[in-house]
């Protein structure tokens, strides 16, 4: 591309479109991050379309943190098609993904957008579950975490598969239906509860929810469905890429799945609504949120279940869930405190709330084992992590970064 075919912004839009003030875009040009020429008033800076593109798409690696314990973007930066964030939430292959969740979308169907098939909900309603061996009963019994639970189901559903599934074969989605019907009947296989609920509308919503709480009820489960569509996949997160880098060394469907939990499990990802729910137990010790608040912001810069750097106006997904929320429930002592809380950090610090505290909140409205929003972010999100690594591998390539070495010389 020639200069004169170049597209060129000014500082104020330069700033704008990398979500940065320009105080921060002009030490992006000081450190020689960015390049800034003159612009044809003399009086600004100007700087190249093309180069900020480059500089956003690898920002991540670039962005520091005042606050060490914050999470810091870092790369490698990966093209894919399947889910983009915008400040007014993600969307699913060009499908806004809030307004799939309020029109009550299966989320069986998103599962089949995100895999670009055209398989239907009657595919999802003749699937079958997984034989499970016996010992993980046993385990459930013992109540072993969940997470703990589906590491030792994948585990075991990939030993006893007489086939290794490639992420490419012909049958790999059809597992996949299977793998996640299985994980829904998972948390309820400590009780004698109901299984698969196919004829259901939202079948894996419906299965969750007899799991959990052995129960039915179609305006539960349209919650359920929601919070499962809202969760299924957000673009290049952890999991999603510890899943993509299993899936570029040709590993299985199920080894796959396995690096995704595995990275999940940990406290900043899937396990965060828990911390969240801890904070509200924590919180009812005091009079007050404010007096809880002051507490805590003695010990901790940062609340769980509050901020992100991907939503300016905050997340989407949260706002629809606390709504969602409300409108369920007003009596549970444990979501009252979990919103005075929310109204509390947002006046008093200015943070917003993010999923973490939506899950928290739907757990308390539907009066879910604690915890459980783990669970239901792990079943959705397997269906990202599956889009992911099939994905992955139909690019080809081995995902191999480099370090920056820093050792002694």
């Amino acid at each position: 591309m020639s200069d004169d075919d170049e597209k060129y912004f000014n500082g104020a839009q330069a700033a704008e479109f990398l979500g940065v003030k320009s105080a921060t875009l002009y030490a992006y040009a000081s450190r020689g991050m960015i390049e800034s020429i003159p612009a044809q008033s003399g009086r600004e800076r100007a700087y190249r379309l093309s180069d900020l593109i480059k500089l956003r798409q690898s920002s991540r690696g670039f962005k520091s943190q005042k606050d060490p314990e914050a999470p810091t973007w870092t790369g490698p930066v990966i093209k894919s098609a399947i889910t983009e964030i915008r400040n007014d939430g993600h969307r699913y292959r060009g499908q806004n993904a809030i307004d799939l969740a309020k029109q009550g979308q299966p989320f069986e169907l998103v599962a089949e957008l995100l895999w670009e098939t055209n398989a239907s909900q009657r595919d999802w309603q003749v699937t079958k579950p997984l034989p499970l061996p016996k010992y993980l009963k046993n385990l459930a019994s013992a109540e072993v975490d969940y997470l703990d639970l589906l590491k030792v189901l994948i585990a075991s559903v990939e030993i006893s598969d007489p086939v290794t599934r490639k992420l490419l074969a012909d049958d790999v989605f059809g597992t996949a239906r299977r793998l996640i019907v299985t994980m829904a009947l998972t948390p309820g296989l400590n009780e004698n509860r109901e299984g698969y609920v196919s004829d259901s509308e939202y079948p894996i919503a419906q299965t969750l929810l007899a799991s959990l709480q052995a129960t039915r009820s179609r305006e539960k489960a349209a919650v359920v469905n929601a919070a499962l569509v809202l969760c299924a996949d957000h673009e290049l997160n952890a999991s999603a890429l510890a899943a993509r880098v299993a899936a570029s060394c040709d590993a299985s469907l199920y080894s796959s799945l396995l690096s995704a939990v595995g990275t999940f499990s940990g406290s900043l990802h899937g396990l965060a609504s828990r911390r969240t729910e801890n904070i509200v137990s924590t919180s009812m010790k005091f009079k007050s949120t404010s007096a809880w608040l002051k507490d805590y912001l003695k010990h901790s810069e940062r609340i769980a279940g509050f901020g992100t750097d991907l939503y300016e106006q905050g997340d989407p997904r949260a706002k629809f869930l606390l709504e969602a929320a409300r409108s369920l429930s007003n009596k549970n002592a444990n979501l009252n405190r979990l919103l005075e809380i929310v109204e509390c950090v947002g006046a008093q610090i200015g943070t917003k709330p993010n999923l973490d505290i939506g899950l928290a909140a739907i757990t308390y409205a539907l009066s879910l084992p604690p915890g459980s929003g783990s669970t239901l972010f792990a079943v959705s999100r397997t269906a990202g992590w599956i889009a992911h690594a099939v994905e992955q591998r139909a690019y080809g390539g081995l995902i191999r970064p480099r370090a920056r070495y820093i050792g002694k010389m």
